[in-house]
C-alpha cells in the first residue's frame, strides 16, 4: 500500500482513469496552465499572505513573548507546515485537477475535497466582507478630516471620548422651568448625571457608523447601505481578476500582490521616523523564553502557521493544478512559504513602529493600545494614523494595503470553489465565454448570501464562520487526515516516487519522515488541546452569544467535516467483496497512465505514441522525453 515493496508489479495496486485515453472526452478548450513559473509563485504568495499575516502575527508574537514566540512557530513551520505544503501543491499538479479529482490518489479520502468545497465556500461569502469593510474606509478617508477624530458627528453618544482629552464619567447640568407667574423668572435645579465609561472616537465611529452594530445576533436589523456598496464593489473587483482564469489573474496578480509589500514598505518607514517607534519594535521581538513552559505560546504559534499559510483549506491543491506537470513544486513550494513566514515578521515591524509611537503619545503600555484581529486593523490603526500629519494619506495607504491582502486571498478561495465544476464539465466550462458567465452566476450568488454579513447584526455571524467553519477544529482536522493520507495510505515512498517524476529528483528524507511522524503528531496534539481546552465563542466581554448560535456553529462546523466520513463510508459500501477486499479498493489509486512512475509498471506494460499524444490535453508535457525515460526504463 505503501509502495515500500518493490518486488510486486505496483500497476496491479492501482487503476487505471480512462477518460481521456482516446481522445473522445477531450474538450475542445484545453485546461489552462500558468503562463510562468512566476506567475503561479506571484498568484501563491497572495494567496497566503493575508490579514493574518500583517496582524494576527505581530500581535501573537508579542502577547506570547516576543522573539521567544518564534522558536514554537518555527518548529511547526519547518515539520508540519512546509511539508504539508509542498504535498497539497504537488498533489495539484500530479493529478491535475481541483481538489474533488485530485483526491482520487486516494478515492477513501475524497471526503477532503468535498469538505475543502464546504470551507472554501463559506470562505468566499465571508472573507471578502473584510474587504468591503477596508473600501469603506478608504471612502471615508478622502477628506481634510478623518470623520474618527472628534466627537461632533451624528453617531457619536455622550460617552465619546478623543484621545488626549478630558473625560469625567459625571457631569453636572441643570434642569429649569419657566415660572408659572408669567415672568421670565426660572427655577433651575443643578443634579449630576453618571454618562459611565468612555468610548473611543474611533470605536464609536466603527460600531455606531462603519457597522451600525445592533445589540447583538438576535437582531439583525437592516441593510447597511454603505457595506452593501463596499461589498458590491469587491465582487466586480474579485469577479474581474478571475472570470477569464488563470493566465488573466496571473498577470494581475503583479499588480495585487507587490503593491501590498511597496505599501507595507512606506508604513514602516513612515513609522520608524515617528517618537517612540524603536521602543514599539523590541517590545515586539524582545525574547521572553519563559513564556515558553505556557501550552498556549505553543499552540498559538502552530496555530498560526498552519492558518496563515491556507493548508487544509484546498485552494493551494487547485493552484498546483494549473502547474505544467513537470514544474518544480517542491521548490516552488518553499519559496512561497519562505515569503510568507517572511512577510509575517516585516508586516509586524510596520505596525508594531506605529503602535510604539501611539505609546508614546498617550503615555500608556503597549498593551494598552494593541489589540488583536479586526481591533487591530479597525480601531487601533485607525487611532494611530489620526494621530500623524497628513492624517488622511496614511490611513488611505494603509486600507489599500489591507484592501490589496484581502483580494489576493478572494481570488485564489474563489478559483478553488470554481475548478472542479470546471473539470466536470470541461467541453462547455473551459470555454472563455461559458467560464466568464459561471463565474458571474457564482459571484452574484455569493454577494446576496452575503448580504446578511452587512446587516446591523451581521459582524455577530461574522465571527460564528470565523470561528466555526473555517478555522479552528475544522482547519487541524483538515489537515491531520491529509498528512495521514499522503504519510501512510497513499504512502510516502510513493509519493517521493511522483516527485521525482515530475521534477527530476526525490528531496532528502526529512520531509517523508515529517509525513510519516512528525507532521501527524504535532496536528493531532494541536487538535485535541483544542478540543480539550474549548469555550463558546463570545463576542466580547459583555456580550454572549445565545445557545442556538452556538449550535448554528457547530453545524457549520459539521457541515464540511462530516464529508469526510460520509464519502468513505460510500466508497466502502459501493465497493464488491469482503470488507478487506472493499478497503483495499477504496485506497487504490485511480490514476490515468501518464501518472504511472515507470518502476510501477510491468515490464511488457507500454504505450504507443497516439496513446500519449491523446492521453490528456490538460498535462501539456513533452511527450519524447516522456517516451525516452520510460524505454529506457524498460531497456534496462
Amino acid at each position: 500500500m505503501h509502495g515500500e515493496t518493490k518486488d510486486a508489479p505496483e500497476l496491479e495496486k492501482l487503476s487505471i482513469d480512462e477518460t481521456s485515453d482516446t481522445g473522445e472526452e477531450t474538450p475542445t478548450e484545453k485546461r489552462q496552465t500558468w503562463s510562468s513559473q512566476l506567475d503561479f509563485i506571484m498568484t501563491s504568495v497572495g494567496s497566503c499572505v493575508g490579514l493574518g499575516n500583517i496582524w494576527r502575527f505581530p500581535y501573537l508574537c508579542y502577547k506570547n513573548g516576543g522573539g521567544a514566540f518564534l522558536i514554537p512557530y518555527a518548529i511547526t513551520f519547518f515539520l508540519a507546515a512546509t511539508p504539508t505544503y509542498v504535498a497539497e501543491i504537488s498533489l495539484g499538479q500530479y493529478m491535475s485537477a481541483g481538489t474533488t479529482r485530485a483526491w482520487k490518489i486516494v478515492p477513501l479520502f475524497q471526503g477532503l475535497g468535498y469538505a475543502s468545497q464546504v470551507i472554501l465556500i463559506y470562505s468566499n461569502v465571508y472573507y471578502i466582507v473584510v474587504v468591503a469593510w477596508a473600501l469603506y474606509y478608504i471612502a471615508q478617508s478622502f477628506t481634510s478630516t478623518l470623520p474618527w477624530t472628534s466627537c461632533d458627528n451624528p453617531w457619536n453618544t455622550d460617552r465619546c471620548f478623543v484621545s488626549g482629552m478630558n473625560y469625567s464619567e459625571t457631569v453636572t447640568t441643570s434642569n429649569c422651568t419657566t415660572s408659572t407667574l408669567g415672568t421670565n423668572l426660572t427655577n433651575c435645579v443643578n443634579y449630576t448625571v453618571n454618562r459611565g465609561k468612555p468610548i473611543d472616537a474611533v470605536e464609536e465611529f466603527w460600531e455606531n457608523k462603519a457597522l451600525r452594530m445592533s445589540s447583538g445576533i438576535e437582531e439583525p436589523g437592516s441593510l447597511v447601505p454603505g457595506l452593501v456598496v463596499a461589498l458590491i464593489v469587491a465582487w466586480i473587483l474579485a469577479y474581474v481578476c478571475i472570470c477569464r482564469g488563470v493566465k488573466w489573474t496571473g498577470k494581475i496578480v503583479y499588480f495585487t500582490a507587490i503593491v501590498p509589500y511597496f505599501l507595507l514598505l512606506i508604513i514602516f518607514i513612515r513609522g520608524m521616523t515617528l517618537d517612540g517607534a524603536t521602543h514599539g519594535v523590541i517590545y515586539y521581538l524582545k525574547p521572553n523564553f519563559s513564556r515558553l513552559s505556557d501550552a498556549q505560546v505553543w499552540l498559538d504559534g502552530a496555530t498560526q502557521v498552519i492558518y496563515s499559510i491556507g493548508v487544509g483549506q484546498g485552494y493551494m491543491i487547485t493552484l498546483g493544478s494549473y502547474n505544467k506537470f513537470k514544474a518544480n513544486s517542491v521548490r516552488n513550494g518553499f519559496i512561497v512559504i519562505c515569503v510568507n513566514c517572511l512577510t509575517s515578521i516585516f508586516g509586524g515591524l510596520a505596525v508594531f513602529a506605529t503602535l510604539g509611537f501611539m505609546s508614546h503619545e498617550m503615555n500608556v503600555p503597549i498593551e494598552k493600545v494593541a489589540s488583536s484581529g479586526p481591533g487591530l486593523v479597525f480601531l487601533t490603526y485607525p487611532k494611530a494614523v489620526s494621530q500623524m500629519p497628513i492624517a488622511p494619506l496614511w490611513s488611505v495607504l494603509f486600507f489599500l494595503t489591507i484592501l490589496f491582502v484581502g483580494l489576493d486571498s478572494q481570488f485564489a478561495s474563489v478559483e478553488a470553489t470554481l475548478t472542479p465544476f470546471l473539470d466536470r464539465w470541461p467541453k462547455v466550462l473551459y470555454k472563455p465565454r461559458n467560464r466568464m458567465i459561471f463565474v458571474g452566476v457564482y459571484c452574484i450568488v455569493c454577494f446576496l448570501i452575503g448580504l446578511l454579513l452587512v446587516t446591523e447584526g451581521g459582524v455577530y455571524l461574522f465571527r460564528i464562520i470565523d470561528f466555526y467553519a473555517v478555522s479552528g477544529f475544522v482547519l487541524f482536522g483538515m489537515v491531520f487526515m491529509e498528512v495521514l493520507a499522503f504519510g501512510w495510505v497513499f504512502g510516502a515512498d510513493r509519493f517521493y516516487d511522483i516527485l521525482e517524476l515530475m521534477t527530476g529528483s526525490r528531496p532528502g528524507p526529512w520531509m517523508k519522515i515529517c509525513w510519516k511522524y512528525l507532521s501527524p503528531l504535532i496536528i493531532n496534539v494541536i487538535f485535541w488541546f483544542q478540543i480539550v481546552t474549548y469555550k463558546p465563542l463570545t463576542f466580547d466581554e459583555d456580550t454572549k452569544y445565545p445557545t442556538w448560535a452556538t449550535v448554528l456553529g457547530f453545524i457549520l462546523t459539521f457541515s464540511s467535516v462530516a464529508c469526510i466520513p460520509i464519502v468513505g463510508i460510500y466508497k466502502l459500501v459501493t465497493a464488491h467483496g469482503s470488507l478487506k477486499q472493499r478497503l483495499s479498493m477504496s485506497v487504490r489509486p485511480i490514476l490515468k497512465k501518464h501518472q504511472i512512475v515507470p518502476r510501477w509498471m510491468n515490464s511488457n506494460y507500454k504505450w504507443t505514441l497516439q496513446q500519449y499524444e491523446a492521453h490528456d490535453v490538460n498535462n501539456p508535457f513533452n511527450v519524447n522525453d516522456e517516451l525516452e525515460n520510460i524505454s529506457e526504463h524498460e531497456s534496462s
